[in-house]
């Protein structure tokens, strides 16, 4: 049976209108199938690990990237479902990534074909990623966008825009396992399993089934530089940079001497002590 994960209206509206559509294509399709809203996030982990629990492994995620965060860290063991997702018009950043359908209806008729393709996530910290983490600028400028009253592409711009003018960069220690550290101060840094961010193409060369994530961050002081970075961030011109830094790990860890790590990780603007990545090679299990 399929198990419809809904995000909570109070999340985003449009996800309860979105799964009533899909909800009577189902019916049209003589489909068994359950619904479970939520009133908050909190309430769907709650809600899967019981479904687990009872031998439930069949779900469609109605939601975007941190809704399938929250899915996805419900579940003990990946190994043991198979989910589908069917995008909100929300941060549908991993759905655009592995080149799913953004119209629900064809999202749910792709699910439905049952191909099951299995495509790797990260071990971050103990939980998993299953997009990207972002250090940096785009931290700092999602910080500053998020204490914006009016929040829309034009203001999203302005905070990018700002942020780069004069963000100094943040100090970071990383290593991966074998290899010596390394201490830079950062403008941008990212670690890809999928690589986009905020429909910006942080990462053009990930790729989600080689086992490996695509690591690539840059050191900038110019004023200048720094602005025309952010603007090869949003075309993807970035890694052309000679500037840029990139190597496709498996793990790596990566230490602030202030023991505070600002991070979008799957979409969340997070603080984190340190951050420890690896990959779990075919770690998710996905109707695509």
């Amino acid at each position: 049976m399929l198990n419809l994960i809904v995000a909570p209206y109070s999340y985003n509206e449009n996800a309860e209108r979105i799964t009533k559509r899909v909800v009577a294509f189902l019916k049209e399709q003589k489909v068994e199938y359950a619904v479970f809203f939520h009133e908050k996030v909190e309430d769907i982990t709650e809600n899967v690990i019981s479904l687990v629990e009872d031998g439930e492994n069949e779900f469609v995620v109605v939601g975007d990237d941190p809704i399938i965060s929250t899915f996805v860290n419900s579940v003990k063991d990946l190994s043991k479902i198979k989910f589908g997702i069917v995008p909100i018009g929300g941060q549908d950043d991993f759905a655009a990534y592995l080149n799913l359908s953004l119209n629900p209806i064809q999202a749910i008729k792709d699910i439905l074909r049952k191909k099951v393709d299995s495509v790797d996530c990260l071990n971050v910290n103990g939980f998993k990623v299953t997009n990207n983490i972002s250090i940096g600028a785009g931290a700092e400028a999602q910080e500053l966008f998020n204490s914006y009253k009016v929040k829309n592409s034009l203001t999203r711009s302005i905070a990018n825009k700002k942020n780069a003018a004069k963000f100094e960069g943040v100090e970071l220690t990383f290593y991966s396992r074998g290899k010596q550290p390394t201490t830079e101060t950062i403008f941008e840094m990212s670690i890809a399993n999928g690589g986009i961010r905020k429909g910006k193409k942080i990462s053009p060369l990930a790729n989600v089934k080689d086992g490996l994530f695509n690591f690539n961050y840059v050191t900038l002081t110019e004023k200048k530089e720094k602005q025309n970075y952010v603007d090869e961030i949003n075309s993807g011109e970035h890694i052309y940079n000679e500037k840029t830094k990139q190597q496709w790990l498996t793990n790596i860890k990566i230490f602030s001497p202030e023991n505070k790590i600002k991070a979008i990780i799957d979409g969340k603007l997070m603080t984190v002590d340190e951050l420890s990545i690896s990959v779990a090679e075919n770690g998710l299990k996905i109707y695509r």
